[in-house]
């Protein structure tokens, strides 16, 4: 099909340039061959540009013997007019580096120095060199090179340039009636235009006169469409102005031929180059806006899937913009345009201060700030926000633009809340189910003190019968009921604050000293299961930030755990070592036992949920355990030791 179009445009072509020759000179004002053979290559692969040139060969050929032309004389031009197209389109190609286009500048500046303007200037030598050495056609050699290298700039100003902008994928493009009805009128306007110029209608003065006629319709090609609008524009004004100038009308009319020749010439050429050039430069910018609308439109798409607000402050021109969503974010109304001041004037006040600063040293160090705060509504609603954003500057180091973006993270907040809530509720009934499990032991703990309070309250009694009071034994006696009743008092309140709901106060706590709280509630137990503890406390700890009942829970679910690990281990070796140090800025706590160790495949699966190794286990006193080791900014761990397990937190130091 390429074949049989560069067949028929290659004769009709010749056919046509025949017709636009300015005789006596044998050179065609415009020669349309080379200028569609050009075209071909630019638009065809380079593996059948072989097909292309035989073609056009058969063509070339066939149109020349009817014109009496001699056959050596036939083969040199189709030399020099194949010369021509390929080094315009072998040198275009290779600049270019991908399908030859004419929608961008850079393209069509390429198009001109290689195809307009290099092409023709080089194969002209040849051409007239062949045209002398036949001794075909009249003139000297430089002029005959003139109207041949002029011919063919011409040509591929408007014929090449035609059919490459339309070429692509021109026609694919589907145009709508409004569009296709605005580019008929432009082409019947030029086409009045154009013959009111270049007519016997118009005399010379006033062809001088309307010479300028057509520029408007060019120009309204080339803004509304472009390089293809331009190009055709560009040769249907080309095409009447060469007939009328042939003939004798126009303003070229009333020189010699060879002068009527230049003038047109010259005249289509600087008209034509800067309106291609338009026309790309138009279409490029068309291109652009498009690529950004496409660009914004997927950005917007993507904000409103992820809820994400997006604002830009522009401080050089006093202008700011948010999207949709964020003005539903900050319930900002359709003209509002949002500041800082609007913008902080809905932060919570308890969060105002704060947000304020991270905006303050972003503006001062540029710095990309990020901060998370809540937002008063009008309506009274409080919604959680994080946003990110940073400050640019310009060349001189002045402030440019603040860029920006926010995301509602209210439910996932609340969701947090409600899952730290039901954590610390777990926790505690965890807590709750750990002191059932010491009843026995709680029970013999509190039962020693009361039964020594009972007992001296019965000699205290024995002694007031007495007739002589001895008032020093009797203050003995008190100081040991006081004694027991604070003993007692002690372990009330360690079991009161095991079991109630913790408060989340973080304070400064001493974990020697807690430890030693811990192991007084366990005494009883542990003397129970024939277990001995001993203890390697660091002197002058560092304290630690933190919940002193969840870290309890901490301790007892460990020191429990290797209580229980050493269920089958003889009497005599239960022996849990419990040491304290410090390392680097943290405190670490190890406690170790002599039971059975930890699962050899795979020592971590004892912190997985529901995993216990007990037969009546849940699985949850580990996993709680780490989450509140975790939540105060540590970490645990444990390892097989020798004979025995190793578990070990470490805290942060206040």
């Amino acid at each position: 099909m390429a074949g049989l179009l560069v067949f028929a445009g290659y004769y009709f072509g010749a056919k046509i340039g025949f017709a636009f020759t300015f005789h006596p000179h044998s050179v065609s004002v415009l020669w349309p061959p080379n200028a569609i053979l050009l075209a071909a290559l630019l638009l065809t692969p380079v593996r059948t540009w072989w097909v292309i040139l035989v073609v056009a060969l058969a063509a070339h050929w066939l149109v020349q013997l009817q014109s009496d032309i001699p056959p050596l004389m036939i083969f040199c031009w189709f030399v020099s007019n194949s010369c021509e197209a390929l080094i315009g389109a072998g040198c275009t190609r290779y600049l270019i580096r991908g399908p030859v286009r004419l929608d961008r500048l850079s393209n069509v500046v390429i198009f001109c120095l290689c195809c307009v303007f290099t092409a023709p200037f080089l194969s002209s030598f040849l051409d007239v060199g062949f045209v002398i050495l036949n001794g075909w056609g009249t003139g000297s050699y430089w002029e005959i090179w003139r109207i041949r290298f002029s011919s063919n700039v011409l040509a591929t100003l408007t014929l090449s340039s035609l059919i490459v902008a339309w070429g692509t994928d021109g026609f694919a493009r589907s145009l709508s009636t409004r569009r296709l009805l605005e580019g008929g009128c432009l082409l019947l306007g030029l086409c009045i235009a154009s013959f009111s110029l270049f007519s016997e209608v118009a005399s010379a003065a006033a062809g001088a006169a309307l010479l300028y006629a057509p520029l408007p319709f060019l120009l309204w090609a080339a803004v509304r469409f472009g390089t293809r609008g331009a190009a055709t524009a560009i040769t249907v004004v080309a095409f009447l102005a060469i007939l009328g100038s042939a003939h004798g009308y126009g303003p070229f009319a009333d020189e010699s031929a060879e002068q009527n020749a230049i003038s047109v010439q010259v005249f289509l050429i600087s008209m034509s180059l800067p309106l291609l050039l338009l026309g790309a430069l138009i279409e490029e910018r068309e291109q652009a806006e498009k690529t950004l609308r496409d660009r914004e439109a997927r950005i917007s798409l993507a904000t409103e899937s992820a809820n994400l607000a997006l604002w830009t402050v522009d401080f050089g021109r006093g202008e700011s913009w948010i999207n949709e969503r964020g003005r539903a974010f900050y319930q900002f109304a359709p003209g509002e345009s949002p500041t800082r001041e609007s913008f902080l004037a809905r932060v919570h006040p308890d969060d105002r201060v704060r947000v304020n600063e991270t905006l303050e040293r972003a503006r001062n160090t540029t710095e990309p700030f990020e901060s998370e705060y809540r937002l008063v509504l009008p309506n009274g609603e409080i919604r959680w926000h994080i946003a990110r954003g940073r400050y640019l500057r310009d060349d001189r180091g002045q402030l440019s633009e603040l860029m920006g973006v926010a995301i509602d993270v209210t439910e996932q907040t609340k969701a947090n809340m409600d899952l730290r809530l039901q954590r610390e509720e777990m926790a505690r009934l965890s807590r709750v189910a750990l002191m059932g499990e010491l009843t026995a032991s709680l029970a013999h703990e509190l039962n020693q003190p009361l039964t020594a309070i009972a007992s001296n309250a019965a000699a205290g009694k024995r002694f007031l019968a007495r007739d002589a009071l001895d008032l020093e034994m009797f203050a003995e006696l008190l100081d040991d009921i006081f004694t027991d009743a604070r003993r007692a008092g002690s372990v009330i309140h360690g079991i009161h604050r095991l079991v109630r709901k913790s408060e989340g106060d973080r304070r400064p706590v001493d974990l020697n000293e807690l430890i030693r709280e811990v192991l007084r509630l366990l005494h009883s137990d542990l003397l129970g299961r024939s277990t001995t503890v001993e203890t390697d406390l660091a002197p002058s700890l560092s304290a630690v930030s933190a919940d002193p009942v969840h870290l309890q829970q901490v301790l007892l679910n460990l020191i429990m755990n290797s209580v229980e690990a050493m269920h089958d281990t003889p009497s005599a070796q239960r022996r849990i070592l419990i040491s304290t140090a410090s390392d680097n800025g943290f405190v670490q706590v190890s406690v170790r036992d002599q039971g059975g160790g930890l699962p050899a495949e795979d020592p971590e699966k004892i912190f997985s949920h529901f995993f216990s190794t007990k037969p009546n286990g849940m699985g949850m006193g580990l996993t709680i355990v780490r989450s509140i080791v975790e939540e105060h900014g540590g970490e645990l761990g444990a390892e097989n030791v020798e004979g025995g397990a190793r578990f070990f937190f470490r805290l942060p130091a206040a």
